[in-house]
């Protein structure tokens, strides 16, 4: 297995911008730190933004809201702990999951299906917050919405790219929010007529608005991949700059999706050496792995 070699390119340019991004957003600075390839958040980067803020911010709000009465503030904790000792429980087993159970090249219907994961969880938590706002089952609300967010994890999972060695991406005609397309203004419409009336029924639109738009960004993304006539697999590569080395941007092998191939403006005009997604093998294909320091 090899690594990469190649010293840092720490330009004065590139610390002052990662020094304006912990000023700016401490979180996503530290969860661009703790994840050792750049590759790892490259794809579908703004998913992972907004699940990683959206979790912490739905917990946060969850233990304000329980602490606001007295008589459940005791839900506040016990939830907490709750959730504290199944996440110490399943770590190991999710660990084994990336390790073992990965494949070494990321599916596109496992991405697919992890985003439909975390749009069910968001808006089951969505309606536990509604409910709460009415007193409805307080207490068993309030225990279904950390178990939900702990579920969310295991769809995130499936959208992340740890411990493969080929990890896919969209062409650029096809990422998520490339120009303006009518199934964006349409999910986008949506979402604000649900905040519109979340916003005044319920007392806790703050957190009914992170979590409407966690849901708007990953219907899009969910929506881009379901959809797309084509991906692309590259390898990982451990820096940012390294993304310029040979093969750029490490662009192994494009994948013709064929239940949408019907879709592309020219499907006779496809790149040299494409192969379909339902018949792809990687043996064949020439690309580096690279030993991470988690495995």
């Amino acid at each position: 297995m090899a690594r990469l070699l190649k010293e840092p390119d720490l330009t004065f340019f590139y610390v002052l911008k990662r020094f304006i991004i912990f000023l700016i957003n401490p979180l996503w600075f530290t969860l661009t730190c703790l994840f050792e390839f750049y590759t790892y958040l490259r794809p579908f980067r703004l998913c992972h933004f907004m699940f990683w803020h959206c979790i912490i911010w739905t917990t946060a709000s969850h233990l304000y809201v329980v602490g606001q009465n007295s008589e459940t503030v005791y839900l506040g904790w016990d939830s907490l702990a709750f959730f504290i000792l199944v996440i110490i429980g399943v770590t190991p087993w999710a660990k084994v999951l990336l390790q073992c159970r990965k494949p070494k090249v990321q599916n596109l219907n496992h991405v697919i299906l992890g985003f439909f994961g975390m749009i069910s969880s968001i808006w089951i938590v969505f309606g536990c917050f509604l409910a709460m706002s009415f007193n409805f089952y307080y207490g068993t609300c309030a225990r279904i919405l950390l178990l939900t967010l702990l579920c969310s994890f295991f769809a995130y999972i499936f959208i992340c790219n740890i411990g493969t060695h080929l990890y896919l991406i969209l062409p650029p005609e096809n990422q998520p929010f490339s120009g303006i397309k009518l199934h964006t203004i349409l999910f986008g419409l949506f979402h604000l007529a649900v905040f519109y009336g979340t916003f005044c029924v319920s007392r806790y639109w703050p957190a009914c608005s992170m979590l409407l738009l966690s849901s708007f960004v990953f219907c899009i993304n969910a929506w881009s991949c379901f959809f797309t006539p084509s991906y692309i697999l590259c390898e990982h590569r451990r820096n940012e700059w390294d993304m310029h080395d040979e093969p750029y941007d490490g662009i192994i092998c494009h994948v013709a999706v064929r239940r949408n191939m019907g879709k592309m403006k020219d499907p006779m005009n496809l790149p040299t050496g494409f192969q379909l997604d339902d018949k792809l093998d990687i043996s064949k294909l020439q690309y580096r792995t690279y030993r991470s320091f988690m495995y």
